[in-house]
């Protein structure tokens, strides 16, 4: 079988027509798209004419077993992601926390409940002191609360719950008033 561009534009409906029933948590519908070109590729490279099976066949059980996969992988990842994917390590370790790139780079990454709050605009409504915001930092960077306590010189814990307090130990609908200013700390 001929392995080329016609090769996957002969298959192109097939793969449009599969992506309308396939939703995969993390990956939109052109990587979808393109996972399954790739199955095609070597659906055509590992089909064996001799086996008596039509090539439509072979490669309909290749890119089911492609989607199953994509979808197993989805699974194991998980849901939520920290805020230090996006920023490097360098970045932790060479810029201090008031004012730095990085902290304005993680600051400025949006909340979306039901509407957009920066992490920023969060953080300057509870006040937190320089020591506060050092403790977030380094909770950011996956330390122990013990890691932590021997780098600030205090109790982590006593920060924490500091911080918690400052919270006023409110559910995420009450964090919200509270941050559009229709509901007092």
């Amino acid at each position: 079988m001929l392995i080329d561009d016609n090769l996957i534009k002969q298959w192109e409906p097939k793969i449009n027509r599969m992506l309308q029933t396939t939703s995969i948590r993390g990956m939109d519908r052109e990587d979808i798209a393109q996972e399954l070109r790739i199955s095609i590729l070597k659906a055509a490279k590992g089909f064996d004419p001799e086996r008596k099976v039509s090539f439509h066949t072979y490669l309909h059980t290749t890119m089911i077993n492609t989607i199953r996969t994509l979808i197993t992988k989805a699974q194991r990842r998980p849901a939520l992601r920290s805020l230090d994917m996006f920023l490097s390590f360098e970045d932790y370790a060479s810029d201090h926390w008031v004012g730095s790139p990085a902290a304005q780079k993680a600051l400025s990454v949006t909340v979306d409940m039901d509407s957009k709050l920066t992490l920023n605009s969060i953080l300057e409504r509870l006040k937190l002191s320089e020591i506060e915001g050092s403790f977030l930092e380094l909770r950011m960077e996956n330390l122990t609360m013990d890691e932590i306590s021997n780098t600030l010189q205090e109790s982590a814990y006593k920060i924490r719950n500091r911080i918690k307090q400052k919270l006023g130990g409110r559910t995420e609908q009450g964090l919200l008033l509270w941050l559009n200013g229709t509901e007092n700390l």
